[in-house]
């Protein structure tokens, strides 16, 4: 199993998404930021030049960005397509599924013999979580979210579900942004130190991972 270290999204995406590649971005219109900011994730894969395709519950049809014929309003948990894609993207997604399984199912019959999936998801352990549960008794959550993972619970939820994890590695920084207090600058420093001894306190984990056995016909 490989792992890296990401700096951003940005080198994230540079590092596997090519000309060449064939892009399906699940939950594209979210992912933190709007759709105008440089950090969009699928405005950084977009600029790659490759044949991006997006799904999403809720999006603006008149402000995308390529032909409407690429994307489409569904489920992740259910989503079906009639194209095969070399990776499947899904940043900050599967922590706000019902049923991540279902996800996983559904990228499984998508993905072209050699494809790859590529999630991120916050580390339930990073520095800020654990911050502030000396002042606290639970972090602050996003509301919408329904899991929290960490690396030992990714490996057993993707291997429950017939998937490989190829790589399994740390991202630095999602690249929103936010009022900073006092107390996130401070905590941000620390956060910045603590990475230069050990990555255990990573703000975000990446899995890169295939499916272990032959995906079923969606038909």
């Amino acid at each position: 199993m490989d792992k890296r270290f990401y700096k951003s999204k940005f080198s994230l995406i540079d590092f596997h998404v090519t000309k060449e590649t064939r892009v399906l971005d699940v939950g594209f219109w979210g992912q933190g930021v709007g759709n105008e900011d440089i950090n969009w994730p699928h405005l950084v894969i977009s600029k790659k030049g490759c044949s991006l395709y997006g799904i999403d519950l809720d999006y603006d049809e008149d402000r995308l960005l390529s032909s409407s014929q690429n994307y489409s309003k569904q489920s992740a948990e259910t989503f079906s397509l009639n194209t095969d894609f070399d990776i499947i993207f899904a940043g900050d997604l599967i922590e706000h599924l019902s049923n991540p399984g279902l996800f996983l199912n559904s990228c499984a019959k998508h993905l072209s013999p050699q494809g790859k999936l590529i999630i991120t998801t916050p580390n339930c352990y990073n520095l800020f979580n654990m911050t502030e549960k000396f002042t606290k008794r639970e972090p602050s959550v996003n509301p919408d979210h329904t899991f929290y993972f960490n690396e030992k619970t990714l490996i057993q939820f993707f291997k429950k579900n017939s998937w490989e994890i190829i790589e399994l590695s740390g991202l630095y920084s999602l690249g929103c942004r936010y009022k900073r207090t006092l107390r996130k600058r401070i905590v941000d420093c620390l956060y910045w130190l603590s990475l230069r001894l050990t990555d255990k306190f990573i703000q975000t984990l990446v899995v890169v991972a295939q499916p272990a056995k032959t995906p079923v016909s969606r038909k």
